[in-house]
């Protein structure tokens, strides 16, 4: 594929995606022929499993000394993104869960601008689970497969090296009862279903969750009736690191400093006022536990 027909789907796509209008700017400005074509064969090695990250590390490297907001970065995932859908189109992946899983970019840019009050992608380090199909929004939850790793808190009935599912819960997730249940559902069936094309080390054995919403600090925080306690209540706690500060990212809008910690919601005010006497939130480890949800 030249450059000129590269440059021409990543605006279409970037439209496609709702990007904000000055992204879709930005991109325009970065997709030159010249720029997509030396960045050809990389961009394919987005979309393979066993290679993405490492052409992510090789892309930043090269990149970010001077692409400031991203931008350049961004083009070039979405040129990757181009390739993802015909490879999700051969997998017979409905289009529905293509568009679903890509709508984290314009997610990632308005939560960034939120936070830094410009238009910036700093999430490329997370989107090439994306690109690659090893993560996919089902619902309102994403689920990553992915092989359990040394150093990892992991629960006794899972070992090093075993396929698990990830969760991960999207900024805009809906954590209602309804909702939750659907998303594991479809996530159990998805994988069923593409077994042979998306599970390559073998099926998944558990699903797995690391995240400042399953830290046991939040149960004293939060009433038993809240979206994060429901949420929580779907896995088993085996571990805690108390001295993540992930949390700051979700919770404080970015910010670190307890002077500039937002107070605008329940939460907020009770975790500054809980941090603030020398508790400790940080995150939790759980597994949902098969005998309960069934195993996938």
């Amino acid at each position: 594929m030249d450059g000129e027909q590269t440059a021409r789907q990543i605006a279409a796509l970037a439209q496609q995606l709702a990007l904000p209008p000055d992204a879709c700017r930005r991109v325009g400005e970065c997709a030159q022929p010249e720029f997509l074509t030396r960045w050809a064969a990389v961009c394919r090695r987005l979309t393979e499993p066993d290679q993405a990250q490492q052409a992510w590390q090789e892309l930043d490297a090269a990149l970010s000394p001077r692409d400031g907001d991203g931008m350049q970065l961004l083009t070039l995932y979405l040129a990757a993104a181009c390739r993802t859908r015909r490879r999700f189109r051969e997998a017979e992946i409905p289009d529905a869960v293509f568009w679903a899983t890509l709508g984290c970019l314009p997610r990632f840019l308005q939560e960034t601008r939120r936070r830094q009050g410009r238009l910036c992608f700093d999430r490329g380090f997370w989107c090439w689970r994306q690109l690659s199909g090893r993560l996919f929004r089902l619902g309102t939850l994403e689920f990553e497969y992915r092989l359990t790793g040394t150093g990892e808190p992991l629960p006794t009935s899972v070992g090093q090296g075993v396929p698990v599912l990830s969760v991960h819960i999207p900024s805009d997730a809906g954590l209602t009862d309804s909702a939750l249940q659907d998303a594991y559902r479809q996530a159990s069936e998805f994988f069923a279903r593409h077994r042979a094309a998306l599970c390559l080390q073998g099926a998944p054995q558990a699903m797995l969750c690391s995240s400042w919403l399953l830290a046991p600090a939040l149960s004293s925080l939060l009433p038993e009736s809240s979206g994060i306690r429901r949420f929580g209540r779907g896995y088993r706690v085996y571990a805690a690191d108390l001295a993540d500060d992930g949390y700051c990212t979700w919770l404080f809008d970015g910010q670190t400093d307890p002077a500039h910690w937002p107070r605008r919601t329940r939460l907020q005010r009770a975790a500054a006022e809980f941090l603030t006497n020398g508790g400790r939130i940080g995150c939790g480890f759980g597994i949902r536990d098969p005998l309960e949800t069934g195993r996938l």
